[in-house]
């Protein structure tokens, strides 16, 4: 049976439920579930009113919103500034923040400041839930498979030892303006799980040859051995000339190499995050998406600059 044919039938079949006795009430419901193929109990809510259709339909069922439309525009603005951090975050950082809020737009009267300190990490999330689908368009994917190793190179299934440093994360960021066709930069940026030390490089193209080079030259400048290397399933590092060079090592010890599972970007979480902070930021998005910031055209300031870096210039 349709929606439609439910939405109509339902409220009619309500009424009837209300005007009957118990016995009257029992034939009905047993009618209902051999009709839809409801769960009783979830018959009994239908009727009750309690669940599904029935009523003005413009009317919007449940508690009224504590939280107005003032509540939601400081979030939406915290949110942009902070990077788009989640509710658990904003919760953190709020008391933080609204002193410097105030400052650029307006100090907040009593009420409104109680209520944006009285919110929780989940309703923020549900708040911000429209902004956050509206936010803009993505960036264009410059990943393409490497399938040729990947039964070579495992997927890193557990957790490294994050207590010492020596263990990189990179990933990849194509300078190419609105369009992949062609030849341009790419700028390569390794992660060091532990530490969060950051080292960027650029290479034309994602040749083989360019990533070898510019991985031995980031490994020359680590203040630590590296002990391994993950990656994402991207042709650039799933070759040959860069699985050689972390195993025939002059001292013997080959580098752990591993791969994320595709199409799960927070495997690399770490990498992906300073591709933002440590390319985008500096370089900026394609002109035809445009960079992230508030209304005002501020800058948005990052929130890991208390971690170190070792950047290069591109």
């Amino acid at each position: 049976m349709s929606q439609g044919v439910r939405e109509e039938l339902l409220p009619r079949m309500r009424q009837r439920y209300m005007g009957r006795g118990k016995e009257g009430k029992s034939r009905l419901l047993d009618e209902l579930c051999e009709q839809f193929g409801y769960s009783r109990k979830h018959a009994i809510k239908l009727m009750s009113g309690k669940v599904g259709w029935g009523g003005e339909t413009t009317v919007k069922k449940g508690r009224p919103s504590r939280y107005g439309r003032d509540v939601v525009e400081v979030y939406e603005r915290l949110w942009r500034l902070a990077e788009q951090a989640c509710g658990k975050r904003l919760v953190a950082l709020r008391e933080l923040w609204l002193p410097h809020y105030q400052k650029h737009y307006g100090k907040l009267s009593a009420e409104l400041r109680r209520k944006v300190l009285a919110i929780s990490a989940a309703q923020i999330d549900r708040l911000l839930a429209p902004c956050k689908a509206s936010s803009g368009a993505r960036g264009k994917c410059g990943t393409r498979p490497g399938g040729l190793l990947k039964t070579h190179i495992p997927i890193r299934t557990d957790n490294w030892d994050i207590t010492c440093p020596g263990y990189l994360e990179a990933d990849t960021v194509a300078h190419c303006g609105a369009s992949l066709e062609g030849d341009f930069i790419w700028s390569v940026t390794y992660t060091d799980i532990c530490s969060g030390w950051t080292c960027n490089r650029a290479v034309w193209n994602k040749g083989a040859e360019g990533i070898v080079a510019a991985t031995r030259e980031v490994e020359a400048a680590l203040p630590f051995a590296l002990l391994g290397f993950d990656c994402d399933n991207g042709s650039e590092f799933l070759n040959w000339h860069l699985v050689r060079y972390f195993q025939e090592r002059p001292s013997g010890k080959a580098v752990g190499f591993t791969r994320s599972r595709p199409y799960h970007k927070d495997d690399n979480g770490h990498v992906e995050q300073k591709n933002w902070t440590h390319v985008r930021q500096l370089l900026g998005y394609p002109p035809s998406m445009g960079p992230r910031s508030d209304e005002r055209g501020s800058v948005l300031v990052s929130t890991n600059s208390h971690r170190p870096s070792a950047t290069s210039i591109l």
